[in-house]
């Protein structure tokens, strides 16, 4: 395996890791929102499903070869809400976990984001840092509607 020599280099990767993990929400995220009773929390979760496959796209636009490694930060998360969905009772209880997941991974997301927006400024990526900021202001009004959620759920 070879080292990342430059911060281009450095933003590619973090593109094909975020690229990957808006796959991984795209694909595992319908699985979970059949394990949900609250049907405001299942309509989030189905809309971020679409904005996950919007999002990849909007990144495959602006930047090649985004095929890469498995994103484990995200594949970790998602894994940990599906343990949740089998061991939690149905009803608010998992609800509420379900939502404390998915918002773990809207945080990675954000963070991510930062990175490869601060890359892409550094090296005067303008399409890329527009699409990545578009990206990462998205994931934050979901971040809110899901705390909005959770504050409804436990009210």
């Amino acid at each position: 395996m070879s080292k990342t020599p430059s911060t281009a280099a450095l933003l590619h990767v973090a593109l094909q890791d975020l690229h990957a993990g808006k796959l991984l929400l795209r694909d595992r995220l319908p699985a979970l929102a059949q394990a949900v009773t609250d049907a405001e929390l299942v309509r989030l979760i189905e809309a971020d499903v679409s904005r996950a496959g919007d999002q990849a796209e909007r990144l495959g636009a602006v930047a090649a070869d985004l095929a890469g490694p498995k994103n484990i930060w995200m594949g970790g998360i998602l894994d940990d809400a599906e343990r949740d969905a089998r061991s939690h009772q149905p009803g608010p209880v998992l609800d509420i976990a379900l939502i404390g997941a998915i918002r773990k991974a809207k945080a990675a997301e954000i963070v991510s984001n930062d990175t490869a927006i601060a890359l892409a400024r550094n090296g005067g990526q303008e399409a890329i840092l527009g699409a990545v900021n578009a990206n990462r202001e998205e994931e934050i009004a979901v971040d809110r509607a899901l705390r909005d959620r959770l504050d409804a759920l436990t009210a």
